[in-house]
């Protein structure tokens, strides 16, 4: 048996001095070694593992298998580890300590409430059959950490039964966790269009098939994508985020390049999106006189939760926490999630971990005011520990 609230009690500080010291040295995607290396060594000293191996260079995964008799199920749990190439707030505390580079959004905390969950869960490997798997992943916000485990000869997917994550929530007070039935992330795609006329000077326009003017017009055009061949019931969104061309003011340019994201929830609106795309920018292009020639590179999949998985979060939270603290979302969430990679080929859940202080300043995700309140520390742990119990048919105090 497991006694959830004294056992998280006991290690709560010295996880929360971990998550403090990767906070403060961040280190980007890729480039996690430091980071690695620290849960790494946490992991080896504290957690009895069966099985323990780098993933790439950066990646970390370890196996307890549990001792009691019996054939039971594994589960996959996942903490990702890598920053953000953006300056943090002087104010915020804990703060950076490497410039232009930030946990903005919460993987200092995933990694080190999984391998806390992990050195509880460890040491009551006789209170269940199966196989426990943590990924510690890197480069999550690359969209590359994932594919590293999947594509790992070592790891054996078809042994794997489900999966299962948990993710720092600016919407959410600390204290709570948060879950959704069916879709709670998007699909993440990227597109680039090249918009190729024929340029000269600028007040000679009318000698010109002007590409600038093509892609204003292309620009204004993909916002019907979602107006008006969206389902007004659904969510899609479609960001031109980058226009780059010409380099003085009197001269117009011979191309124009665009480039932005798609997000959708179902896979029926992403094989639209990315077919009405092209049809729209290359029929404008033809219509100003130029030629658009398209790119769309498929990213994430959506991240889909199993109504099972979507329960057992929600019976372990209201076990460890308090029903008052599991909060049904009302929406998803159109970020993107390269662990949707995984889970598009094993059932699982995703929860969102409350990090704003109650009454406290909202700081989105990917900005240079994001903070995690330390109170999600000993709830994520927590959280990760009920979610194991429920599934393994672990006793719990």
């Amino acid at each position: 048996m497991i006694d959830v609230n004294k056992e998280v009690a006991a290690i709560t500080e010295e996880i929360t001095a971990m998550r403090t010291y990767i906070h403060e040295n961040p280190e980007l995607s890729m480039q996690e070694f430091n980071t690695c290396a620290l849960l790494e060594d946490y992991v080896k000293k504290n957690v009895k593992y069966d099985r323990l191996k780098r993933v790439g260079k950066t990646g970390l995964f370890f196996e307890i298998k549990g001792t009691k008799p019996g054939n039971g199920p594994t589960l996959v749990f996942r903490g990702d580890i890598d920053a953000l190439p953006i300056q943090e707030d002087p104010k915020m505390s804990p703060c950076s300590k490497v410039p232009g580079v930030m946990h903005a959004c919460g993987h200092d905390v995933h990694g080190s409430i999984n391998v806390g969950a992990a050195k509880i869960l460890s040491q009551h490997k006789d209170s269940f059959s199966g196989s426990l798997y943590f990924f510690i992943q890197p480069g999550e916000e690359v969209f590359q950490g994932a594919k590293l485990f999947l594509n790992d000869p070592e790891i054996d997917f078809a042994k794997i039964d489900a999966i299962a994550a948990l993710h720092c929530s600016a919407e959410l007070e600390a204290g709570t966790i948060g879950v959704r039935y069916g879709t709670i992330l998007a699909a993440s795609d990227v597109f680039t269009i090249t918009v190729k006329g024929k340029g000269g000077h600028g007040a000679h326009c009318h000698t010109l098939r002007d590409p600038v003017v093509a892609a204003c017009a292309i620009v204004n055009g993909l916002q019907t994508l979602v107006s008006r061949e969206t389902n007004p019931a659904n969510a899609v969104v479609v960001s031109v985020c980058k226009m780059h061309g010409g380099v003085v003011n009197n001269i117009v340019p011979d191309t124009m390049e665009l480039a932005g994201t798609c997000r959708t929830l179902t896979v029926q609106d992403r094989d639209r999106v990315e077919e009405s795309l092209k049809r729209v920018a290359t029929s404008i292009a033809q219509a100003y006189r130029t030629e658009a020639e398209v790119e769309y590179i498929r990213g994430v999949p959506p991240f889909i939760c199993e109504d099972e998985w979507v329960d057992r979060a929600i019976r372990a939270g209201e076990k460890v926490l308090g029903k008052e603290n599991v909060k049904m979302l009302p929406f998803a969430a159109m970020g993107g999630e390269d662990f949707a990679f995984i889970k598009e080929k094993k059932p699982g859940v995703f929860v969102r971990l409350g990090s704003r202080t109650p009454g406290g300043p909202y700081g989105s995700a990917h900005s240079s005011t994001f903070y995690s309140d330390p109170a999600c520390i000993p709830v994520g742990i927590k959280t990760i520990i009920g979610i194991i119990a429920d599934y393994f048919n672990i006793p719990l105090a």
